[in-house]
Formats: structure tokens, sequence, C-alpha cells
């Protein structure tokens, strides 16, 4: 824990799914603001150009972009990670070493289905993993072929 624990951490908080999630809100707001603007911006040099106003009801982007991203923004800044609250806690506590390897470092688990129980090779009686029903199935346990 003392060598890769900050890296456990940090691999904990950029990973996750709250975190993709504001991120991906604000960049699809700041880049439908950045669109509007370059737009008018557009609009505005047609504008001095023709000597004439342009008629920008065409934007694809509308005004409540700039309040999308003022909202994604907030979001973003009050942003509450469940990996953090962890954290937090578990620091909190005599045995935080273990509380966080438990946290950021849990075993690797197996998930069975539920058609198959552990052990069970699909023949009945006989769950030692292996599928030997004591028939001769042509394998003599050599890999070369007779030909």
């Amino acid at each position: 824990m003392r060598t890769r624990g900050v890296v456990l951490v940090a691999n904990s908080i950029l990973n996750a799914g709250e975190l993709d999630r504001a991120v991906a809100a604000l960049t699809d707001a700041a880049r439908a603001v950045g669109h509007r603007g370059g737009y008018l911006e557009c609009a505005d040099h047609v504008e001095q150009m023709l000597g004439q106003e342009f008629d920008i009801s065409h934007c694809s982007v509308t005004e409540h972009a700039d309040a999308a991203l003022a909202s994604a923004e907030n979001s973003y800044d009050n942003l509450s990670l469940p990996i953090m609250e962890l954290v937090v806690e578990s620091l909190k506590k005599d045995d935080w070493c273990q509380r966080l390897k438990a946290i950021l470092d849990p075993p690797v688990t197996v998930e069975l289905s539920d058609e198959e129980p552990a052990g069970d090779d699909g023949v009945d009686g006989d769950d030692d993993g292996n599928d030997d029903d004591g028939e001769d199935d042509g394998d003599d346990g050599d890999d070369r072929r007779d030909e």
C-alpha cells in the first residue's frame, strides 16, 4: 500500500463514472457555447463586409447555451465522488491501511452464472471439473497424429 496507495487513490478518482459524466457534460456545454460564439462572430464579420444585418436565427445553438455551461460548471465544481467519501472515512479509523486496501485494491472475484455451479462440468454426479466419463474419447494423450 505504501508504494501504490497514491496511484490507487488517483486511479479510483479518475476512473469514477460520476467524474466521466460531469466532464462530458462540461465539454459538450463548452463546445456549444464556443460554436455559438464563433457563429455570432462570423455573422458580425459578414455584416461589416456587406454593410447589412445578417440573419443569425439559423444558428443551431440557442441562447440557453451559456446557462447550460454555467449549470455544467456548477455541477462539476460541486461534484461529490463516493470513492472520496470512503477514503476520507477510512482515514479517520485506526486500521485505515487495511480499510484502504479493501476499498482501493479489492481481491479479484469471479462471478458464476446461475446456470452453472462451481466445479460443475455438466456431467451429473461428477463435480471434479473433469468431463471424463470413463469412456474412451479417442484421445490417447499424444499430440502427434498417426498418418
